[in-house]
């Protein structure tokens, strides 16, 4: 791919990181203000021989008056919306007045759809300002998000092993090597990537979507970083020289990433197949969120979780 478009897709990527939990709000508060007005509308029309009721799903028998003329020894407008026709008897848009409980249940429904609705905006806001907004006392934002691939039980909320974590202080995946570009731009040469990067045979990084990546930094530096998986989680996580680890709230899983996969893969001396990226098939790609990298033949593979690294100790 070339480096123009690995622009491209970092510009994408991170725009959808960002926009998807703010339209999924937009939409579920227009789809909330939409619930109101068709309830409005619904237990609004004008009383008369029977409450009249528009059918959520079209009977193929129903049938809509809108300001009709007939005649009946002379033209008389009739002027409802929603009426019953004479010649139908099984006009399904007709409700009788005296079946309280219809009424009541179909209330309880539009109620409780616009209660769901709020809640899942309510949710989503949340979401976006935890990942976006949200600065805890004594750390800074980071102009840019940075990228840590972390080993440990997603249950756990610290550990003993952050030596064996890496850190990426820009996106590797726009500049990232796609599988079917591996022959041009890695495999001979000097084995430098079109940003720069240099691809090593006995040790190399796929992520889900099939792009080869570069090595992230080993170790992590000691300190104090603001961590969340872009959901309803951002904490701190503290690092010490020892390679202990501890987050303030939540769990490992709370602040992966579930959509960004990574795996790391080194020669494997047991097999029968010598390993490397023309050895992985392209069409295992793209990965689901939170599944497993796909296997390599001829290669041993280590899965790392990732978490966006949004701020530092200020």
């Amino acid at each position: 791919m070339p480096f123009q478009d690995h622009r491209q897709y970092c510009w994408k990527r991170e725009w959808n990181k960002v926009a998807r939990m703010s339209n999924m709000s937009l939409c579920l508060f227009l789809l909330l203000q939409v619930t109101f007005v068709v309830s409005a509308f619904v237990t609004d029309q004008p009383a008369g021989s029977g409450t009249l009721y528009p059918s959520l799903v079209a009977s193929p028998h129903a049938t809509i008056h809108s300001a009709r003329l007939t005649s009946c020894h002379g033209a008389k407008l009739q002027t409802s919306l929603f009426a019953k026709d004479p010649d139908n008897e099984d006009d399904e848009t007709w409700v009788d007045p005296s079946d309280a409980d219809s009424q009541q249940r179909r209330d309880l429904l539009y109620n409780l759809g616009a209660v769901g609705l709020l809640g899942l905006s309510g949710v989503s806001a949340l979401s976006l300002f935890q990942t976006n907004v949200y600065t805890p006392s004594g750390f800074q934002r980071l102009p840019r998000t940075q990228f840590l691939a972390a080993l440990g039980n997603p249950t756990a909320s610290e550990g003993s092993n952050a030596r064996d974590w890496g850190l990426w202080t820009l996106d590797p995946g726009p500049r990232g090597v796609w599988l079917s570009d591996y022959k041009s731009q890695l495999a001979g040469g000097p084995h430098q990537a079109p940003a720069g990067w240099k691809f090593d045979s006995n040790d190399w990084w796929l992520e889900e979507h099939g792009l080869i990546m570069e090595s992230p930094y080993f170790p992590v530096p000691a300190g104090r970083y603001l961590v969340t998986g872009g959901r309803l989680v951002t904490t701190g996580l503290t690092i010490r020289p020892d390679g202990s680890w501890k987050l303030d709230s939540g769990t490992l899983q709370d602040v992966t990433h579930l959509p960004c996969r990574s795996a790391r893969y080194t020669p494997d001396p047991s097999a029968s197949v010598e390993g490397s990226p023309l050895t992985a098939n392209p069409r295992d790609f793209p990965v689901a969120p939170g599944a497993k990298m796909p296997a390599v033949p001829g290669c041993n593979q280590q899965d790392y979780a990732v978490l966006f690294v949004v701020g530092k100790e200020a």
